[in-house]
């Protein structure tokens, strides 16, 4: 422990005691003991300002600090008359500090995203977290985009599917009905008995004969259907008299 940090132990934790005391006229004693601290913790490794206000002062790191920061910013604090109301006037300043030093990384970030050069000034955590922040964020905005078109595109080509799968619908609903209007077209002028109207295999048959390419292959179909029907109409009466 150095010289100076000894000398200043005992002011520094009778000021606290004086700010702790007192309800006016505080913030010149906090700008002194600010002072103390930021002098004291000058003079010590990285690392062991923690542990030397632990083992040195009456108050805890919080107030240390806050006194450090009113001391920091003494010009603009040194007109206060209120210990608070300096707390309240530092608060602004760090906020206004923090932004303008954002405001200074997004645009040395942005001049590194155009050049691919690292300008001046240049500070390795907080512009490089800003840079990996950026690309995390283009990577969600292109990802995002892709999924858009990809949804779009799949919509589409589902409603052609359909429009598609409805048309053919349609004209296979519209062949039936035409077919079927022929049918019953064709037994009004052959006078189909009114039993064989709904009877399926006569709908089958004059379906069958529909679907030949011309009378003549119809009615060479007729004559066969005629020679296969005589046919099996034999073969029943003779296997009916050889079972009586």
């Amino acid at each position: 422990m150095n010289t100076l940090m000894v000398s200043n132990i005992k002011e520094l934790n009778e000021l606290h005691q004086q700010i702790e005391g007192k309800l006016r006229s505080t913030v010149q004693d906090a700008i002194r003991a600010g002072e103390i601290l930021t002098q004291a913790k000058g003079g010590l490794p990285h690392g062991g300002f923690l542990t030397w206000i632990e083992r040195n002062c009456v108050f805890a790191r919080n107030t240390a600090f806050r006194y450090m920061q009113v001391f920091k910013y003494k010009d603009k604090c040194s007109t206060v008359d209120h210990l608070q109301d300096a707390y309240k006037q530092v608060k602004q300043l760090e906020s206004a500090e923090k932004h303008t030093e954002k405001q200074k990384s997004y645009q040395r970030v942005s001049q590194y995203r155009k050049t691919g050069v690292k300008p001046d000034g240049w500070k390795r955590g907080t512009d490089d977290g800003l840079v990996k922040e950026e690309h995390d964020r283009d990577e969600r905005i292109r990802r995002f985009k892709e999924k858009v078109e990809t949804d779009k595109q799949t919509k589409e080509s589902t409603e052609k599917d359909y429009k598609q799968d409805s048309k053919i619908f349609n004209e296979a609903i519209a062949r039936l009905t035409s077919k079927a209007d022929e049918r019953e077209t064709f037994k009004e002028r052959i006078r189909i008995s009114f039993e064989g109207k709904d009877n399926p295999f006569i709908d089958a048959l004059i379906d069958y004969l529909q679907g030949l390419d011309d009378d003549n292959r119809r009615l060479e179909a007729c004559y066969n259907i005629i020679k296969v029907a005589k046919s099996i109409a034999k073969e029943l009466n003779r296997k009916a008299y050889s079972e009586a």
